[in-house]
């Protein structure tokens, strides 16, 4: 039995446009806390915790992610890539049939590529604690972050009952790192009572009030078996389909692979999956964490780490700013980018497209992507 960690580098982050695009979506983009890629860093995050790392990703994108990690171990042979996107629902289940097959006892975690997290070793210790409770329960298990601001973007998970620490045990392997054990051993847990995706500004204060209710990181860890189960459970026709995707794949015949592929519908794993289970402990943890959906959140994660200036502003590239306050301004076209006399804006520069929106508008960019594709815009998405 060991435990494997399933990297998802999926999607394009359409809310950093123009920075983030279809040909170089965000997990990518040198956006991480050390220059490099968020998948490069996320990888190095989680490298030594289990026994293996795969990157799960679409077909086109294969290349391009094993590019980004280069140097770190990994090879054409961690790269677990979907046919076309498929939501996470399928690409979880492609992926944790593909490590079934290998290894039945797995033990399996999924993290995102493309977070800013703000403490590592926090984030591996729970990591680790998750995979224990799945290991300790033969159930589902997630991670949560204390909230501190009532996000109406974010998903939240209600806290029920707390489990007691001495019933946790690591997972997936002997205690080769006692260090990270311990750390994960002292984490809180709980079963969780349930999902509540991007509420109500009103409903998110009193979840961030009530301190019953986390973060939603998408962090998730189960034991192959159980996850299959749940999935036959949940979607019958999706589980023999990811069965005979692997099959064909096991034999060579890669072309039908794709063909099933393609007739699957696409989800995402939470309802598909972690919504319905009656069997799912949820880990607290408390480390700065953002997912970085908008620009806001990356200046928020830039300010975390320290790059403002006495002001709050963020310059990354030939940037300038004057007698402004909490601005982001990015640029990367090759010419100066200056600003004078304002505050709370973003403004990037990609030397194809210049975008400046307010900080509280940020969500809002991924309407410009949706109206650029409706006017057949394709060069600029």
């Amino acid at each position: 039995m060991g435990l494997h960690i399933l990297v998802l580098a999926g999607g394009s982050g359409t809310r950093l446009w123009p920075l983030s695009r279809q040909a170089v979506p965000k997990h990518l983009l040198l956006l991480g806390a050390t220059g490099q890629s968020l998948l490069r860093d996320t990888v190095s995050r989680v490298l030594g915790i289990g026994d293996s790392v795969h990157i799960v990703t679409a077909a086109c994108q294969a290349e391009m992610c094993l590019e980004a990690v280069a140097g770190l171990g990994l090879s054409a042979a961690n790269i677990i890539a979907e046919p076309q996107a498929r939501g996470t629902g399928p690409a979880l289940g492609l992926a944790t049939r593909w490590i079934a097959d290998a290894d039945p006892q797995a033990v399996i975690c999924s993290v995102h590529a493309d977070h800013h997290v703000g403490d590592v070793e926090a984030y591996r210790a729970a990591v680790y604690a998750a995979a224990g409770w799945a290991e300790r329960t033969g159930g589902l298990a997630t991670v949560g972050i204390t909230p501190t601001y009532p996000a109406t973007g974010l998903g939240y998970i209600e806290l029920g009952e707390r489990r007691e620490a001495a019933e946790w045990r690591p997972a997936g392997r002997t205690d080769s790192e006692p260090a990270l054990a311990k750390a994960a051993a002292g984490l809180g847990a709980h079963v969780a009572l349930g999902f509540h995706e991007k509420p109500e500004v009103s409903t998110a204060e009193r979840f961030v009030s009530d301190g019953r209710h986390l973060w939603n990181l998408g962090l998730f860890a189960w034991p192959a078996r159980t996850f299959l189960d749940e999935l036959r459970q949940a979607d019958a026709g999706l589980d023999t389909a990811l069965g005979r995707v692997v099959e064909a794949r096991r034999t060579g015949d890669e072309p039908a692979a794709a063909a099933l592929y393609a007739n699957l519908e696409s989800v995402a794993v939470e309802p598909l999956v972690f919504e319905r289970t009656s069997q799912l402990t949820v880990v607290s943890a408390t480390f700065s964490w953002s997912d970085l959906g908008t620009w806001c959140d990356l200046a928020a994660a830039r300010r975390d780490g320290g790059h403002a200036d006495a002001s709050g502003n963020i310059i990354e590239g030939d940037g300038m700013a004057l007698d402004s306050h909490n601005c982001l301004v990015s640029s990367r076209g090759g010419r100066l980018v200056a600003v004078v006399g304002v505050s709370n804006l973003t403004i990037v520069d990609t030397g194809d497209a210049v975008l400046v929106v307010p900080t509280d508008r940020a969500q809002a960019v991924k309407e410009i992507v949706n109206r650029l594709k409706a006017d057949g815009r394709s060069d600029l998405v």
